[in-house]
């Protein structure tokens, strides 16, 4: 089955429905709707959400975690992965249902005693008005059609946590050697007790992109600089490796 579509330029295609290729040869897909534009923020917004929520856990902890909460093996890395992502697209229902019901146990703290060290203190997703989100939640959610209220959130993406920990790690050293502050043995203790994050960014290594977010005030401090100007320097680098991709 074919239908015409009248490009910018008012002339017309035909695309096959079937393939999403057009008249040219080329794949192309039909101008997005409300619902498709709905369905990529939404998307957007529940990898943020997501991300968090996963990292309190390694992979293996958390299908272990949910598959005893759940009596089910359903939730697995490459779903975790793809949430976190945002490159799972479109997931399976029983997957949002399992994860809304793993969610509500988490809250509620209906998960076993025994595997009390990997769910005690634990947060679970919620909405923007802080409730608890369950399966419907979980798929309003991804679907766009519930605001998290996460669009203007600060944010480093997983694939770049690397990329800024050591652009933003070599700027936090040189604003502390130029105070004269001694970050190597002094000081070093000093700034670690004061933000976790240091102890990445002083040594090298990569810091997960939530961690340095909530420590930038503290981080800001110590540097005596406003948190503005530490963020200016993520966004800063955060913009030319995007600009290349």
């Amino acid at each position: 089955m074919q239908m015409p579509y009248l490009s910018d330029g008012g002339s017309p295609r035909c695309y096959d429905l079937r393939s999403y290729v057009s008249d040219m040869g080329k794949p192309s897909q039909f101008p997005p709707g409300p619902i498709t534009t709905s369905c990529l923020d939404g998307r957007e917004q529940f990898r943020k959400a997501f991300k968090g929520f996963s990292r309190q856990w390694s992979q293996p902890q958390l299908m272990k975690l949910a598959t005893a909460a759940l009596k089910d093996n359903v939730i697995h890395s490459s779903q975790i992965t793809g949430f976190a992502t945002g490159t799972l697209k479109d997931p399976a229902p029983k997957v949002l249902y399992a994860l809304g019901l793993f969610n509500e146990a988490l809250a509620k703290g209906d998960l076993p005693d025994a595997m009390g060290e990997l769910w005690k203190d634990k947060e679970a997703m919620r909405t923007s008005k802080g409730k608890v989100m369950g399966p419907a939640e979980m798929f309003l959610a991804f679907v766009g059609a519930l605001d998290l209220g996460l669009s203007n959130a600060r944010e480093i993406p997983l694939e770049h946590e690397e990329g800024v920990s050591a652009a933003f790690g070599k700027w936090v050293r040189l604003t502390l050697a130029a105070k004269g502050v001694d970050f190597v043995v002094e000081d070093h203790q000093r700034l670690v007790k004061a933000a976790a994050s240091f102890k990445g960014l002083l040594q090298g290594k990569t810091v997960k992109g939530e961690e340095l977010i909530r420590d930038l005030p503290v981080v800001a401090s110590e540097l005596g600089v406003e948190e503005g100007e530490c963020w200016d320097v993520i966004q800063e680098h955060l913009h030319t490796v995007t600009k290349g991709e």
